[in-house]
């Protein structure tokens, strides 16, 4: 008899625990991020100024010329030209340039061939010049050269002449002739000459090389600090119809890709540059993007709204300790619920993650015992049926996105912004943010959103 004041206490400390299995956790497959090719289309500013200068200083700045005739008029000449002040406008390259020439003529009037195949003038030839002894004649001139990109990423450029203008005339009295239509059309000849020449030097600007590298480094993956790796992989490229402002060019430069985000560092395949496709314009940057928001993180969320929680049960009482998710079944997620008072023990509940889009929060929804707790309460404390505990849990069990998102963006438009290699800058900003969808893993409720924002390269 005795023994029974030993065991009874035992029995009723027993009595008063509710032990449950942990469920059986089971995910359903995380889908794939949509890599299908998307296109975005990216503002590319390409400075000439360097190219410019090097085209300026490559060009001949003088030139001369002559013609000798036995009889009639003989002469010969030489330009010097000013620095090329080059402009630009929507359509193109425009420049002009000072110059100046001066004109030694000789004249005969008449020449007589019986002992030299030559020619011997009769007479003394009268000689005369202009722009020799006094200051040099001046000229104004001007240039157009329209560029354009080929598919293999080199400039195509046509030059003509737009404006010789002789401001000086340059008349000679002594034998009364006037030099400047001949002038003109020797000197004009020598600068149509120079089209040709212009167009060498800008064709042989080294484009392609930028865009190569341009387009190697895009291959790489950039950090995306706490979330991995930003893989863009770059498909194809086209480039839109180039305008011209200042010193730089203006493109926009359309990249189909098929970005994806990865947890480490992998090798991908990598692409040689292609030639240009059709440009056709598109919205900016537009791609998907996994954001992980730990169950650690919910759980500590909830447990602190509801620890120590007394929920009463018709005058039975029992104080929430502590909340836990502990993984996922199917479609929804698992709690840990430990409590004291008249009974003691851990419950498990589970519960369906819905997106609220209006307030940018993650809800659980449609909060329920699992099956073994049921069958144990069933059995044990049927009075815990009573929906108090889901209500409570339902009361809090909400998390704003909008912080993880607000982090997503800040960190994401840190790495769009600074130096993708030696000339080449990358900025970027990141607009918005949408949830798309909510998947579940063992350790992490996965957002997966929607990223819009613009990116822009520019190449020095």
């Amino acid at each position: 008899m005795r023994c029974w004041f030993f065991v009874l206490p035992f029995l009723f400390v027993a009595c008063k625990t509710i032990e449950v299995a942990t469920p059986e956790f089971r995910i359903i497959p995380l889908p794939a991020l949509n890599n299908k090719i998307s296109t975005l289309t990216i503002p590319v500013q390409i400075n000439l100024e360097n190219y410019i200068k090097e085209v300026e200083s490559i060009l001949p700045k003088s030139f001369s010329g002559s013609e000798e005739n036995c009889e009639g008029i003989s002469f010969s000449y030489r330009f010097i030209r000013d620095p090329i002040a080059f402009s630009f406008k929507s359509d193109g390259l425009y420049y002009s340039v000072d110059g100046k020439f001066n004109l030694k003529l000789n004249y005969c009037p008449q020449c007589i061939y019986l002992f030299d195949k030559k020619g011997s003038c009769v007479i003394p030839r009268i000689f005369a010049d202009c722009g020799v002894v006094e200051p040099m004649r001046k000229v104004k001139v001007a240039y157009s050269t329209k560029i354009n990109l080929t598919p293999n990423f080199m400039f195509d450029a046509s030059t003509q002449l737009e404006k010789f203008d002789i401001l000086d005339l340059c008349k000679i009295t002594v034998f009364n002739y006037d030099a400047t239509s001949e002038v003109k059309k020797q000197v004009s000849g020598e600068l149509i000459a120079l089209e040709k020449e212009i167009d060498k030097q800008i064709e042989s600007v080294d484009i392609r090389s930028s865009m190569k590298e341009a387009w190697n480094e895009l291959q790489e993956p950039f950090p995306i600090e706490s979330y991995g790796f930003l893989h863009l992989q770059p498909k194809g490229i086209s480039l839109s119809k180039m305008t011209f402002s200042k010193n730089k060019v203006d493109v926009d430069l359309n990249l189909t890709i098929a970005p994806m985000v990865v947890t480490e560092n992998i090798k991908l395949q990598r692409t040689t540059l292609p030639d240009m496709q059709p440009f056709k314009k598109t919205n900016g940057l537009d791609m998907l993007l996994d954001l992980n928001a730990s169950y650690d993180s919910l759980s500590t969320l909830i447990s602190n709204s509801l620890k120590d929680k007394e929920i009463i049960f018709k005058k039975k009482k029992i104080i929430i300790k502590s909340i836990s998710i502990k993984g996922a079944l199917d479609s929804t997620i698992v709690f840990a619920v430990a409590f004291e008072g008249v009974k003691k023990g851990t419950v498990f509940l589970v519960g369906k993650p819905t997106i609220d889009e209006k307030k940018q929060s993650v809800s659980i929804r449609d909060i329920d015992f699992d099956i073994e707790t049921k069958s144990v309460l069933l059995k044990t404390a049927k009075w815990m049926f009573n929906d108090k505990i889901i209500s409570e849990i339902q009361k809090v069990a909400t998390y704003d996105l909008r912080i993880l998102l607000n982090d997503a963006k800040e960190t994401i438009n840190k790495q769009l912004n600074g130096t993708i290699t030696e000339g080449i800058d990358m900025v970027g900003k990141i607009n918005n943010i949408q949830v798309k969808s909510l998947h579940l893993t063992n350790n992490h409720l996965v957002i997966r959103t929607n990223i819009l924002g613009e990116l822009k390269l520019k190449l020095k």
